[in-house]
């Protein structure tokens, strides 16, 4: 009998234990809580490019809709908080999507297949401190045959362009 209360014992401060310390870890959706939300791409009074991204969470991970005026289906992707590669489908192809985290900022990679050839996106986001700017650092490498030696002169491969868009959240 004494054997048994001392396990239980045992069990019951071990289960204790493990919640207090779960209980202290802070949850991965706590730092990523401002972007969740829809957001609207700033475009200065140019419609032509139109575009609105939707943030939603799980304790897993996080989700961007990308919807534009062009897209028959928007592309979905997930990025896990676990740092594993989420595969989403996209059009006829699939995108390979994975979250990193360089020096403390959110960064998304995804991997575009299109006609079997892919294409990386990296993207830095970042929320002004008063929770109504989206800002998106992103950087595109077609991977599919426009590699190669630069001209005299040029300091950017012809394959990789960079830009930065801002977004508004919507209420």
């Amino acid at each position: 009998m004494g054997r048994t209360l001392a396990t239980s014992v045992g069990l019951v401060a071990l289960v204790l234990v493990s919640r207090v310390a779960g209980a202290q870890a802070p949850s991965p959706t706590a730092e990523f809580a401002r972007l969740a939300g829809t957001w609207q791409l700033d475009v200065a009074g140019n419609s032509s490019v139109a575009e609105r991204r939707v943030i939603t969470l799980s304790p897993q991970w996080f989700r961007i809709e990308i919807h534009r005026a062009e897209d028959d289906r928007p592309p979905v992707l997930t990025y896990r908080f676990d740092g594993a590669d989420a595969l989403n489908p996209f059009g006829s192809g699939k995108a390979t999507s994975r979250l990193l985290r360089e020096g403390g900022a959110i960064v998304t990679e995804t991997i575009y297949e299109i006609r079997s050839s892919p294409m990386t996106v990296r993207e830095t986001l970042s929320v002004n401190p008063a929770g109504t700017e989206l800002t998106v650092n992103m950087t595109v490498r077609v991977e599919h045959g426009y590699e190669g030696v630069l001209s005299p002169g040029e300091k950017k491969s012809p394959n990789v362009s960079t830009a930065m868009m801002v977004f508004r959240k919507q209420h």
